[in-house]
């Protein structure tokens, strides 16, 4: 995580530099970005940039985190509209990465998060120590629609859900189909498991 240093930062200045390393790790591979660019963007000495960080990767880290909880809370609003349906709220959520995330953050970079996410397998019901202060997502599911009643059961399917959703965004980024391809193969899918794990 940054350091404390970064986050005295005054805000205007916290802002370009979250701004330099969203332009950064949007442009390719984590492993492409380069710190020299960063700072350009950022206008910063390099060795503001290692009071700030450990690392690139410590950098990369607080981007992911960044944008995990940005997600983790829409998530728990979506699931709130929706009552606790886990499946309207798995679409609500394509349909804000497919559509909000493109203008609001960068689908460069949201692509290569999600891809190192599935990568590694990281879903936003971890115990990461960014969503610590967060309400659990599982208190927000309708237990009483689906065929399971048990918390650590609903935590596997919803990870399974989770890893649904973000295999279809990230083939729609990766532009291996279109928006609207993925939405229907997203709708297909969550249909199936409806229809086994409803009651």
């Amino acid at each position: 995580m940054p350091t404390r240093t970064f986050f005295n930062l005054k805000e205007e200045k916290k802002d370009r530099i979250e701004k330099a390393l969203i332009h950064e790790f949007g442009k390719g591979s984590f492993e492409q970005a380069s710190i020299t660019d960063i700072i350009k963007k950022a206008k910063i000495p390099r060795g503001s940039f290692y009071q700030y960080f450990t690392d690139k990767k410590d950098a990369v880290k607080y981007v992911i985190e960044k944008f995990v909880l940005m997600d983790y809370r829409k998530m728990a609003t979506y699931l709130k509209e929706t009552n606790g349906d886990i499946f309207k709220t798995a679409l609500k959520i394509y349909d804000y990465r497919t559509e909000e995330t493109i203008l609001n953050f960068n689908i460069g970079l949201a692509k290569n998060i999600l891809e190192e996410l599935r990568k590694d397998n990281i879903n936003v019901f971890e115990n990461m120590e960014i969503l610590k202060n967060e309400k659990s997502l599982i208190e927000y599911i309708n237990k009483d629609i689906l065929n399971i009643s048990n918390d650590n059961d609903i935590y596997y399917f919803i990870k399974i859900i989770t890893a649904i959703t973000r295999s279809v965004t990230t083939d729609v980024f990766s532009e291996k189909i279109s928006k609207e391809e993925g939405r229907k193969i997203l709708e297909k899918e969550l249909q199936i498991v409806e229809n086994g794990m409803k009651k």
